[in-house]
């Protein structure tokens, strides 16, 4: 089954996530990480499909919901006090955002969806414990807004035949509870306060009893929810069955955390309810509910989470955001130059060493990754992730509401995001040029509404037949015919770069473009006929090189890390602004005197097999001339020279394989070997 879970990121959200992966179903998740955080879901990032989106965004929301089995709808503004602070806030995150939930999953015909609703929609009910026959009476504008959300469900299952379930949280804890915001809830809020030597502030007598749900319990009863026959349109009440007083609560943690201080008393706060207590046997009786984790086990293990956390620092107040918005120029619509980038592609071989260049040399830089991973790969930037100067996000730079959001945090955005390789673009021609040309104009569309900076990565491709000299910025492209898909990628990046100047000279975006020849090095796959990557795995299996055609045909090589100090240094230069540079360096190698190097410095047995090209492309495949880079602009601007020559980069990519079939070859033998 292929579940979705909105707010997957938050705390009740990663655990599901984790759930729903333990028991062998296929993930995705919503979140727009106002309250989530990436770092909930770091030792699951890479089984999961994550896309950073607002329910209230209901266009936004049809494309995650194709394709899936059922829907868990946890994404929520949560906090009576916040509600009270701003309803209407409230109401359009809980009430229309689960409207926007349910049409989008009635759209895709999933099959269920089980969205978590609250105790708080009991109120004013008279009676203990609470039922879910019970007439709801809520006080607070949060628990209106929880009631309307659990009315939509209950009106889409008898209009829409949509198969819905409402469970009913009682106070809910565990780990990953925020404990520092202003809304946080009780028991992380406490636990803080003791392991400061603060004294937690009790509000009202502290007689007050609640019916506090272990996580792990509300876990189990939404995996039951999904697989249950029969329950549509029904409500739960998911808790424990047995209520505890604030003060006793606090007293316990008093217990657990070995603190000094006693908790203090405040005033009654207005919309809380006095006591809470739910009935469970209906939960019991259709879903087999039972609470496993009982009220002492649960505080165990989550003042152990705290404590693994090491010591708390600071103030209680509300997380910033992790990426710094800066203010526009007077009337310019545009911001001031920031340390804060979008990277698109920036998963894929050059994306990953730009990151890492980008956070080396600048501790004050944020660098936000979107990547699909269609070509990209998250190991390539799993050591730089950390949900805060680093965040991953998988989604398209096709994706118009997402790149909107995420561009509203940048500064610059360097576009890297296209289909890569010989093999795929004459594989897939449509496919190549229409992803190309829709994200370009979805990237310069945001980035012209948020006044961001672009660095445009376009190819040598585009100077398609010039081969006669020295290509400068200013030469003709000259292109074949384009019924032959082996001119889709080049086109598709020429029309990019006319799509960059008409964005310049209509609408007044800052950008730059960037012609790259040949970027080679390590992380680069061989998968799309890249020649280094593939040459070198051929060597180290003493395999024979394959050599498409007479092997006479020259390339001028660039090493990734001259590549990146181009990118840098152009992304720092506003002289850089409404121009083209060539990225590349002049030194000509043909393919057969490569693929002879790789042997050498590999120190293979390989020999090298010339393939006709009639054998390896489809009919009508034309080889490229020479192409050398004139790089005179771009010495000139930055004083950028290419440190690294060919046999660097051989080295380079060698290492990076051996390193590769190592790691391999030890999993598969710790895996043998049951270890």
């Amino acid at each position: 089954m292929r579940a979705l879970v909105t707010g997957g990121a938050g705390f009740i959200g990663s655990h599901i996530v984790r759930g729903l992966l333990a028991s062998g179903h296929e993930v995705r998740v919503i979140d727009n990480l106002s309250t989530g955080r990436l770092a909930n879901l770091d030792e699951v990032i890479e089984e999961i499909e994550l896309y950073e989106l607002d329910i209230r965004d209901a266009d936004g929301l049809r494309a995650p919901l194709v394709g899936c089995d059922a829907v868990i709808h946890l994404a929520a503004l949560p906090s009576v006090p916040r509600s009270i602070a701003d309803p209407s806030a409230s109401h359009e995150t809980n009430a229309t955002g689960t409207l926007n939930v349910l049409r989008a999953a009635r759209d895709a015909e999933v099959g269920r969806v089980v969205s978590a609703s609250s105790s708080s929609i009991y109120g004013a009910a008279q009676g203990l414990p609470k039922r879910e026959g019970m007439r709801p009476l809520p006080i607070s504008p949060y628990a209106v807004s929880k009631l309307a959300a659990e009315s939509y469900c209950q009106s889409f299952y008898e209009v829409y035949g949509l198969e819905t379930v409402a469970l009913r949280y009682f106070n809910v804890f565990g780990p990953r509870q925020d404990p520092n915001s202003e809304y946080a809830a009780v028991i992380p809020k406490f636990i803080r306060a003791f392991r400061l030597g603060e004294a937690p502030v009790i509000f009202g007598d502290g007689q007050q009893s609640r019916d506090f749900t272990y996580v792990d319990n509300v876990v189990a009863a939404n995996l039951a929810a999904l697989s249950t026959a029969g329950i549509g349109g029904r409500v739960y009440n998911i808790a424990c069955g047995a209520g505890i007083t604030l003060n006793e609560i606090a007293a316990r943690l008093r217990e657990a955390l070995a603190a000094d201080v006693e908790p203090t008393h405040g005033p009654d706060r207005v919309g809380d309810v006095r006591h809470s207590l739910a009935d469970i046997s209906a939960a019991r009786t259709d879903l087999g509910y039972e609470p496993e984790v009982g009220l002492e086990d649960g505080i165990r293990r989550t003042v152990a989470h705290y404590l693994d956390l090491g010591p708390m620092v600071g103030p209680a107040s509300a997380p910033g955001p992790r990426l710094k918005l800066v203010e526009p120029r007077g009337g310019s619509g545009r911001k001031h130059r920031t340390r804060n980038y979008l990277i698109t592609g920036g998963a894929g071989f050059i994306g990953s060493h730009l990151t890492e260049a980008l956070v080396k040399r600048d501790e004050s830089a944020t660098v936000t990754i979107l990547d699909d991973l269609s070509t990209g790969s998250f190991e390539n930037v799993a050591h730089l992730v950390d949900g805060d100067r680093v965040r991953f996000v998988r989604g398209s730079a096709t994706d118009a509401a997402l790149v909107d959001d995420l561009m509203r945090a940048a500064g610059q955005c360097i576009h890297l995001a296209s289909a890569v390789g010989v093999q795929m673009i004459v594989n897939e021609p449509l496919e190549t040029l229409m992803r190309s040309v829709r994200g370009s104009n979805v990237i310069m569309h945001a980035a012209t509404r948020n006044g961001v900076r672009v660095l445009f990565s376009s190819t040598s491709e585009v100077y398609g037949k010039q081969s006669h000299r020295l290509l400068s910025e200013d030469d003709d492209l000259i292109f074949g015919s384009p019924s032959k898909g082996r001119w889709t990628y080049a086109i598709a990046k020429s029309f990019g770069e006319a799509l960059i100047h008409g964005y310049g000279r209509q609408r007044g975006v800052d950008a730059t473009i960037v012609r790259l020849f040949n970027c080679v090095g390590p992380r680069q796959t061989g998968t799309y006929g890249m020649v280094l990557p593939r040459f070198v795995r051929q060597a180290l299996a003493n395999e024979n090189l394959t050599v498409y055609g007479d092997g006479k045909q020259t390339r001028c090589f660039t090493h990734v890390n001259d590549t990146v100090a181009a990118l840098l240094a152009l992304s720092d230069c506003d002289g850089a602004c409404s121009r083209t540079f060539n990225v590349g360096t002049p030194n000509l190698i043909s393919i057969h005197e490569l693929a002879r190097r790789v042997i050498i410095r590999s120190g293979s047995d390989s020999g090298i097999t010339l393939v006709p090209y009639e054998e390896a492309y489809p009919t009508g495949f034309e080889e490229l001339g020479t192409r050398v880079p004139d790089t005179t602009a771009l010495r000139e601007l930055t004083g950028w020279e290419a440190r690294f020559s060919i046999d660097d980069a051989i080295d380079d990519v060698i290492a990076h394989e051996r390193a590769r079939l190592a790691l391999a070859a030890s999993l598969e033998s710790a895996a043998g070997t049951g270890a």
